[in-house]
């Protein structure tokens, strides 16, 4: 990937920012950026997004995953009805949008859609993760669960982002700050409300 100064400053396309922008979510466009260049830097393994809601993220995560080394991006989202943290509220309309959103980006190229949770999955999972992006259950119960069904998987050189990780009322911000006094991770880069760590 680089050092932070050698990725995080080249320009994103517009097409891409344009396409993110279009997409119903609450992802910046710097924090999308982030994730395009993490996507398009991943060139073994697989990508895993933990949430997708409408897409938005996904868009980014698909647009630089086929500008780097086209590696397959597993969204899973199991879209069913569901009330966040925050308040909102989460359901199969959701889907509906999502699958739009892949059509009308192209993003459908590289994008699976597993409608399913993340410890169903993960115990017969059997790629190397090599970029997780954990945006789902908002609390702290449901972000350790997510990222401790998909732990084990990682590559050694993986990179894991965290939404909603500098909210210290939410599971994102608690859970990190665990991760990295263990000392198995190390904190690498935040941008916006999104922070990514590292094995260490």
């Amino acid at each position: 990937m680089g050092t932070d100064s050698d990725w995080i400053t080249k320009p994103v396309p517009q097409s891409v920012l344009t396409a993110v922008d279009e997409t119903p979510g609450w992802l910046s466009l710097e924090e999308a950026a982030l994730l395009y260049h993490l996507a398009r830097g991943t060139t073994t393994g697989s990508i895993i997004e933990v949430g997708s809601y409408r897409g938005r993220s996904t868009v980014a995560l698909a647009k630089g995953a086929l500008a780097g080394g086209n590696q397959p991006v597993y969204a899973i989202e199991p879209h069913e009805e569901f009330t966040g943290a925050l308040g909102g509220y989460f359901g199969p309309v959701d889907r509906g949008v999502f699958f739009q959103v892949m059509l009308k980006t192209s993003s459908f190229e590289n994008v699976r859609l597993v409608n399913l949770s993340s410890e169903v999955i993960t115990p017969g999972w059997k790629e190397p993760v090599s970029l997780l992006w954990i945006d789902g259950d908002h609390t702290y119960q449901g972000v350790r669960r997510d990222f401790e069904c998909w732990k084990n998987h990682l590559a050694p050189t993986a990179y894991i982002a965290f939404d909603d990780a500098t909210d210290p009322r939410l599971g994102p911000y608690k859970l990190i700050g665990e991760i990295l006094q263990s000392g198995e991770f190390t904190h690498y880069i935040a941008i916006g409300k999104v922070v990514v760590i590292r094995p260490a």
